[in-house]
């Protein structure tokens, strides 16, 4: 009697699928989709633009032909949508990047390996639960004038810290805006990009006050 539950490997998944059809499944190297799958999205070469929308083209597939099978989707997409010149141009365009990447990764070792972990252990951690601190050291620079953190009772009262005298609320711009009006300090917002932790940062309020 077979068991109640069993579990698929995402090798044998693409092997169940695709074993009937000649070049498939893909058989790559440990490791190197790790190269591949950043190099690809970095050179845009699976943009709707080079390949397809890839999303509507499946609908469209399964619409049209709903018993459809794998072989069948290739031609599919190979006669409908040029795929064969679409991939070629994808391939064009993902190549360089490949190349650039094995040419960074050539120049990694163990005190790059060392520095990273410890960039990523010690100053990200902090980033990522401090940026209060960044925004505060940077109006620091920007007004010219010493910062102060706040104090627990100024953090009740809205405040999260001081540029000179002048006190202030640092306020992601998500901030519920019936909060903001409880406020009586001037409020930086900022945007924080959540892919490479840029932030950009809004002072017109306390530009107004600053003069």
């Amino acid at each position: 009697m077979a068991d109640d539950e069993f579990r698929i490997s995402a090798e044998e998944r693409e092997r169940l699928v695709a074993e009937d059809v000649e070049g498939f499944p893909i058989d790559t190297p440990k490791y190197t989709t790790y190269l591949l799958n950043p190099a690809i999205n970095l050179s845009q070469s699976n943009r709707p633009e080079v390949v397809g929308q890839m999303s509507e083209i499946i609908e469209e597939f399964r619409t049209k032909h709903p018993d459809g099978t794998f072989e069948d989707w290739i031609e599919f997409y190979f006669e409908e949508y040029d795929g064969e010149r679409r991939l070629e141009e994808a391939t064009e365009k993902a190549v360089p990047m490949v190349r650039k990447m094995k040419e960074a990764f050539e120049q990694v070792d163990e005190d790059m390996t060392h520095n990273y972990l410890r960039d990523l252990v010690l100053f990200k951690t902090y980033e990522g639960f401090d940026i209060q601190e960044t925004i505060l050291r940077k109006l620091r620079d920007i007004y010219n004038l010493e910062i102060e953190r706040a104090t627990p009772s100024d953090e009740s009262r809205g405040i999260d810290g001081y540029v000179g005298e002048q006190p202030v609320s640092i306020k992601p711009e998500t901030y519920p805006e019936n909060l903001r009006e409880e406020i009586e300090v001037p409020i930086v917002y900022y945007d924080e990009n959540k892919t490479n932790k840029a932030m950009k940062v809004d002072i017109s309020e306390l530009n107004e006050v600053m003069g």
